[in-house]
């Protein structure tokens, strides 16, 4: 099991924009979205972080991410099934709903099996020989299964889009860092 990870969700895309529900399509980057990653990869590296691999959703918008990071950090990007966002079915293309955390959507994917297909992706993920954190690009509804997949509860819906975080075990702990903003880690039981 890993026992630290460095999660950045996805550039901004269309949907950010529109506030829509992306889902399971598959939308690409804003050229905003590609400067975010820029960013977010320029973040790490003052921050003196490396990774010995990038592991990413299958989908474009995370791949495109990515592809940015892994190019500035020099390590290779592995593509994961499983890390998908949710399938929301006949919500996608419409606005996001307050309530985004039911359990059924009309001929999507459930709550529970969400949880479980990124709990299962996030099990098989190889540990790196070297100790260090990989980093994984995702989506915003990852998030909070990776927060409990690493035992934090957090009170960050998700991140904003392309803000590298970083998760660390710790004995009876995990800790969450955001580069760039010293002062403002935060432990939780």
């Amino acid at each position: 099991m890993l026992n630290g990870v460095i999660f950045c969700r996805h550039g901004e895309t269309e949907s950010n924009l529109g506030g829509w529900l992306a889902g399971s399509r598959d939308v690409s980057l804003t050229g905003r979205g590609r400067a975010q990653a820029r960013d977010a990869a320029a973040a790490l590296l003052a921050e003196g972080r490396s990774v010995p691999v990038v592991y990413s959703s299958p989908q474009r918008r995370a791949l495109e991410t990515a592809a940015i990071l892994a190019d500035a950090l020099k390590a290779p990007v592995l593509p994961v099934a499983g890390l998908e966002e949710r399938r929301w079915g006949d919500l996608e293309g419409g606005a996001i709903p307050a309530d985004l955390l039911r359990e059924e959507v009309p001929n999507g994917e459930s709550l529970t099996g969400f949880r479980a297909r990124v709990t299962a992706a996030l099990d098989g993920l190889p540990v790196p020989a070297d100790g260090r954190p990989p980093l994984i690009v995702a989506h915003a509804g990852t998030w909070p299964v990776l927060c409990r997949w690493m035992g934090l509860q957090s009170d960050m819906l998700w991140p904003p889009n392309a803000s590298p975080v970083f998760l660390k075990r710790q004995t009876g702990m995990a800790r969450m860092d955001v580069p760039g903003e010293r002062g403002s880690a935060r432990s939780m039981v």
